[in-house]
């Protein structure tokens, strides 16, 4: 999937990033996958919380933090975060 930023202005890096994880609950193997693909891109200060569960209990929301160096590092995080089993959306 190819990410397009729809802003007038430059994103300066690097930037503090903070995004949503939507998956198949419960997903509780997600905060690992989160954080070994921040120490694999060496993001050591990245954050990974649980957030909201569905109405349903269908879907988990994850909530995320990634300090980003520059804009090949942002789109390999998001095609990472993207590939992990049970992510239904990335926000």
């Amino acid at each position: 999937m190819v990410h397009q930023l729809h802003t007038e202005q430059q994103l300066q890096f690097p930037l503090l990033w903070h995004g949503r994880l939507l998956t198949v609950a419960p997903g509780d193997g997600v905060p690992m996958a989160v954080e070994q693909i921040y120490a694999g891109m060496q993001l050591g200060a990245g954050v990974v919380k649980r957030g909201q569960l569905s109405s349903s209990g269908k879907y988990q929301s994850w909530e995320l933090q990634a300090q980003l160096p520059d804009r090949a590092t942002m789109l390999a995080l998001f095609a990472a975060l993207e590939a992990i089993p049970g992510v239904k959306m990335l926000l």
